[in-house]
């Protein structure tokens, strides 16, 4: 079949046969296909080449693009860093399920059998001066005290504890230091003053605290 004007241009058109369009798309493949007749065409054959290949080249076969495999080491590496990573995690959740329970249950025993003198410890919590012949337990889930006699206390952090068989609650601030007292069977004499507010006190107390505590 010769290529011509007329078979060009049913096929910009897209009118031309399935026979024709195969003839036209070989003689735009082959190196050697035959010459037309450009005499009455007013566009020089490379421009309706370019035309022809335009409407073409959608059609066409895309080039792949090549995308590099990353090494072995690189995935050894990521895995390294993921394992790490879940492992520190891990450590921190069991770290702190493993602390908490033994936290919350935890009571702070203040005991001091001596008749004359005071205990000096730096418990969890608290630094405290024991009086003399005092037992305490303070508990640090509910912050109920137990108290049997004088201590002087010094809370870490804010803390507020309720005397054990009372409705009595004392709000301990950090940093200040607190003379607590409590009477063996009279629950309704809990005396709680800060070191500062002394003078506050009758005479008599002021005196066994200072003596005592040697404040």
């Amino acid at each position: 079949m010769e290529i011509n004007e007329e078979v060009l241009e049913r096929y910009h058109l897209n009118t031309c046969t399935a026979d024709e369009r195969k003839q036209v798309e070989e003689w735009l493949f082959s190196a050697e296909s035959e010459e037309v007749d450009w005499s009455a065409i007013k566009e020089d054959k490379a421009c309706v080449k370019a035309a022809i290949w335009h409407d073409i080249m959608p059609a066409l076969p895309q080039e792949s693009k090549v995308i590099p495999l990353k090494s072995n080491t690189y995935f050894m590496w990521k895995g390294a860093i993921a394992a790490s990573i879940f492992i520190a995690f891990v450590a921190t959740v069991s770290f702190f399920l493993l602390r908490e329970p033994a936290y919350l249950s935890e009571t702070t025993m203040l005991n001091n059998s001596s008749d004359i003198n005071v205990k000096h410890i730096n418990a969890e919590g608290y630094d405290v001066s024991i009086g003399p012949n005092t037992l305490a337990n303070i508990n640090n889930f509910d912050g109920v005290i137990d108290l049997s006699g004088s201590i002087l206390i010094s809370p870490k952090e804010d803390v507020s504890l309720t005397f054990k068989g009372t409705r009595r609650t004392v709000i301990l601030k950090k940093g200040q230091t607190y003379i607590i007292l409590k009477g063996k069977n009279d629950a309704n004499k809990i005396i709680v003053v800060s070191d500062k507010n002394l003078l506050d006190l009758p005479p008599v107390i002021q005196k066994q605290i200072t003596t005592q505590f040697d404040i």
